[in-house]
């Protein structure tokens, strides 16, 4: 059995994806000759045909939406419409020339009903990235064809037997089948054929002789006779794809729509190949020859189109462009799945890509300079810390490493540290009292000296000691440049 996806209006459809916005009423698809190429129903509808020049367009339709062909366009529509069929089998024959936009499958043995349910799916998929498609199978590929051409829009139409094939016949005119030129038409028509139907009841040695090479093939196809041969495609897997816009555009939603449909081929190709997306490339080719680069990094790896698609969005958002764009480019860097079990002392963020968009957002509101982890400085000095980007997994762990412990008791800071009074005996706190605390010294450590920076503008030197209090607890008591200050509890 054979599979035919077909696209109609392929390369109208493929101009109209590169566009920041969907233009309604009539389109018109115009090639490098300047003549019209396809158009849409609407455009059908008021009585414009392919061939037609500019001139005539705007005479009969002055309304119409003119598209230029996009060959960079029609590609990645191309490699987006083999993504969707391999999901199905790698063996896909990619129609050019006037088959352009059809993607024929050949399945040993399918299963009907399994594939009337996966079908659908995979034309909604199409769908959502601005190619209309439709769906046939049937015993030959040229039958899978009419199949499809007949089928409704984003859906799968089935001819399991000859029979329901010749019965599609009878309701198809001559011009459906590729094999006959305008002429041969002609000519059925003048001895009173009408349908493809009628064509295939003819002798096939008498319309030979009459038509030739072109009439013994149509015989062929029409009566399943003839041997498929299919040449399967094979595509370089690239993990990027690329838009370039006639109209450059600056508004967000306008971006945000174009990455929406790069997003959702990338993650066709993910699935194809079952890797996952671990971070982001973003070119913005801007006006004046400035490119904008940024690379994001995602919280964890993913193929889901729509997250990847809002943490582009939320960055747009942050750091908005200051030209339009005239082209762009995304680009995944694909791994492998990681499956392992957590581990019995290990938690982890319940939703990191929520998480991540909270830290986003957070970083655009204060500052990318205000916003990040600290990190202590290599120093003694108590509290030096610097502000580092936060790291790309932001799941936490709660089992640090042996070569971070610590000994001894934690202790709780008073920040800011309190000022205190202090009495003391033989230079040894003896009585202190502070808001929280107060009363005599029953225990004491140190002093422990602390200083650095000599060789800077502003040195620093202080001492601590760890002194108890009586029903009270332990506490760390620090004197600076003649002030004390209760610095924490130990637990």
């Amino acid at each position: 059995m054979f599979l035919r996806l077909q696209i109609e209006n392929f390369r109208l459809f493929s101009a109209l994806r590169a566009k920041s916005h969907r233009p309604g009423g009539a389109l018109v698809l115009v090639d490098t000759s300047g003549r019209v190429a396809e158009l849409n129903q609407t455009a059908q509808a008021r009585e414009l045909t392919p061939g037609m020049t500019m001139a005539q367009v705007l005479s009969r339709c002055s309304g119409s939406t003119v598209l230029h062909a996009n060959p960079t366009a029609e590609k990645a529509a191309k490699r987006l419409l083999w993504k969707v069929a391999w999901q199905l089998t790698p063996q896909i024959e990619l129609g050019e020339g006037a088959l352009q936009g059809c993607a024929t499958l050949e399945l040993l043995r399918p299963d009907l009903s399994k594939l009337a349910e996966q079908v659908p799916p995979l034309l909604e998929r199409l769908r959502r990235n601005g190619l209309p498609a439709r769906a046939g199978l049937a015993a030959t590929p040229e039958w899978a064809g009419f199949a499809a051409l007949t089928a409704e829009r984003f859906r799968l139409k089935i001819l399991p037997t000859k029979e329901r094939v010749q019965e599609l016949l009878a309701h198809l005119p001559l011009a459906a089948l590729d094999a006959l030129n305008a002429n041969a038409c002609r000519i059925l028509e003048s001895w009173g054929i009408r349908s493809l139907a009628d064509l295939a009841a003819l002798p096939r040695q008498h319309l030979g002789e009459r038509l030739g090479p072109d009439g013994l093939r149509a015989w062929d196809i029409l009566n399943g006779t003839a041997q498929p041969v299919l040449h399967f495609s094979e595509l370089e897997v690239d993990y990027e794809e690329s838009f370039d816009l006639e109209e450059p555009v600056q508004d967000l939603p306008s971006l945000r729509f174009l990455i929406q449909k790069a997003c959702g081929a990338l993650a066709l190709q993910l699935e194809q190949t079952g890797k996952m997306a671990h971070a982001l490339a973003v070119d913005l080719y801007i006006e004046g020859g400035h490119m904008h680069q940024k690379l994001i990094r995602l919280p964890e790896a993913t193929r889901r189109a729509d997250l990847m698609e809002r943490l582009i969005g939320n960055y747009l958002e942050q750091s908005p462009l200051t030209a339009p764009v005239c082209k762009g480019r995304i680009a995944i860097d694909p791994v492998d799945p990681l499956s392992r079990q957590a581990g019995l002392f290990e938690s982890s963020v319940r939703n990191p890509w929520r998480l991540q968009e909270t830290l986003d957002q957070l970083a655009g509101l204060v500052g990318c300079e205000s916003f990040g982890a600290p990190r202590r400085l290599n120093t003694h000095r108590p509290d030096a810390y610097q502000l580092v980007p936060l790291p790309a997994n932001p799941t936490p762990h709660l089992h640090p490493s042996p070569s971070v412990l610590k000994m001894g008791p934690p202790l709780r800071r008073f920040r800011p540290p309190l000022p205190t009074k202090v009495w003391l005996e033989q230079n040894h706190p003896a009585h202190l009292e502070c808001s929280i605390v107060s009363g005599p010294v029953h225990d004491f450590h140190g002093p422990y000296a602390l200083n650095g920076d000599w060789a800077e503008e502003r040195p620093w030197a202080q001492w601590e000691w760890d002194v108890e209090i009586d029903s009270s607890g332990v506490f760390c008591l620090r004197r600076s440049d003649k002030l004390w200050h209760l610095v924490g509890a130990y637990d």
